[in-house]
């Protein structure tokens, strides 16, 4: 027996999912920035010391 999937309900489905993503995403970001601007670097720098943390 097959099954085929609703391609609205699963557009909504995508959608509802991706909402909550979105703004962790702007989150973790915006607080990048607004750290890097509080120390006085670069957006690249934090990016950069953010990666070396990540290997240690």
């Amino acid at each position: 027996m097959k099954s085929r999937l609703n391609p609205v309900k699963t557009l909504v489905a995508s959608f509802v999912f991706s909402i909550p993503l979105s703004f962790l995403l702007i989150g973790v970001y915006t607080t990048m920035l607004l750290y890097a601007a509080r120390n006085g670097t670069t957006e690249d720098a934090v990016w950069e010391y953010m990666e070396q943390e990540e290997l240690q």
